[in-house]
């Protein structure tokens, strides 16, 4: 029995092959396309992120070698001040208006000001919470473009057997539009026969197999039984299209599968629908594509079990983090102990020693592996930076003690204090 003898030549009805594409869009302002810029242009996605963070952090270096300048200047100011601080302390234990009075008196006698390094730490604090934002929207961005560029490649697929545009004459579909103007295809049944014959792999069935397998209990096959056979093969190609992509693209960043999600045994490389919807939020509502979202991953299935990471981003992102407080917290040693008469700044800069690399940890956790490769570069380049000021400043003020000018290099205000002053004596 011929299950095709009803269906030999070019169906009159058309089949369309094409998954929904995401309209949802997130949008980038200058900062966000800077990244792209630079992550596009170097190629590694992790290079790029460096790259992206040195810049920025050189850019922002004189505001932060101001402050550090100032920072190591004014601790020792308050190491020398030490003794009468101590002796204020005692003085006025029990009664801290009064204490913080006199302090404010001897900060201006001996030319001690917090002024110039706080206002430098603010700045670069906007600075940081600006690329904070707009690097979360960029990684969003990048990971929706991938999945609408996997998209793009699946429905793409189908003019591989267009027969019209190939010199070999081999294909078994026929592009059309339907009324709308959208892409669609008619099939020459027995084109595919001989197609699927020369193309057929061992491991597949041979092609009486499959079209037995297609037809009804009655032992006939309809044109729309033997539809869904041509869609599903079309679409095992489109499928491993859509996964090549992904592959050839390496979103990966060494141990880390897709750099796009956080460095985590909770995550997965390639995230269930609920999950990638999740980490593109800012796309919007995309609740009516989880269909198209597992068709285009549906041969993802070893990165869909494979862990996105092993916390090693997170870890050294808190590493770094509390190593940068310490130093600083050593910097600013006396400052620390004697800026409050009950001793409560010593405290509450120990807190801040526990507080900050938890927040750190948080947003490694939470937010991308990008972004923690990010926040990692910057605390790395700041401790550098602190290291190298400190030194430069220790040999300064060794000779200007050797040459008993320190007291007067102590005490010379800056540019920022002077400029003040003047405007004030005006």
């Amino acid at each position: 029995m011929n299950l095709l003898a009803n269906l030999e030549g070019v169906s009159e009805n058309f089949i369309s092959f094409m998954v929904k594409q995401i309209e949802n869009t997130i949008d980038l302002n200058f900062i966000g396309d800077i990244v792209r810029w630079l992550v596009e242009s170097v190629g590694i996605i992790a290079l790029g992120i460096i790259i992206f963070t040195v810049v920025l952090k050189t850019i922002v270096l004189p505001l932060d070698v101001f402050s550090k300048v100032k920072t190591k200047k004014q601790s020792l100011i308050m190491e020398r001040m030490r003794p009468q601080m101590e002796k204020l302390q005692k003085q006025y234990s029990n009664d801290k208006n009064m204490y913080n009075q006199k302090v404010m008196e001897l900060y201006k006698k001996n030319g001690y000001s917090m002024l110039g390094v706080c206002l430098p730490t603010l700045v670069s604090l906007i600075i940081f919470m600006l690329v904070f934002s707009q690097f979360s929207q960029y990684s969003q961005y990048a990971n929706l473009e991938l999945y609408r560029v996997m998209v793009t490649a699946y429905n793409g697929v189908a003019v591989n057997y267009v027969y019209d545009d190939k010199e070999d004459n081999s294909g078994f579909l026929i592009a059309g539009t339907d009324t709308d103007g959208e892409t669609v295809y008619y099939v020459d049944f027995l084109r595919f026969e001989s197609y699927y014959n020369d193309n057929r792999a061992e491991n597949q069935p041979t092609y009486e197999q499959l079209v037995e397998e297609a037809a009804g209990a009655d032992g006939v096959l309809t044109e729309n039984e033997m539809f869904v056979v041509i869609k599903e093969y079309v679409a095992e190609g489109a499928r491993e299209a859509a996964a090549e992509y992904y592959r050839t693209e390496n979103q990966g960043f060494l141990w880390v599968g897709n750099i796009w999600y956080p460095d985590s045994m909770l995550n997965k490389e390639v995230p269930s629908f609920s999950n990638f919807a999740s980490s593109v939020s800012r796309a919007g509502d995309l609740s009516n594509y989880e269909e198209s979202y597992n068709e285009v991953t549906a041969h993802l299935t070893a990165e869909k079990n494979t862990y996105n990471g092993y916390f090693v981003l997170i870890v050294l992102a808190i590493g770094m983090m509390f190593l940068s407080q310490f130093v600083t917290m050593r910097m600013q040693k006396s400052m620390n102990e004697l800026g409050t008469v009950d001793g409560s700044g010593k405290r509450t800069n120990k807190w801040m020693l526990i507080i900050m690399p938890i927040i750190y940890g948080v947003f490694s956790f939470f937010y991308s592996a990008g972004f923690s490769i990010y926040m990692i570069t910057n605390t790395l380049y700041s401790f550098l930076t602190t290291l190298i000021v400190n030194k430069v400043l220790d040999v300064k003020f060794k000779k200007l003690e050797e040459t008993e000018q320190l007291d007067k290099y102590l005490r010379k205000p800056s540019k920022a204090e002077r400029a003040g002053r003047n405007g004030k004596k005006r």
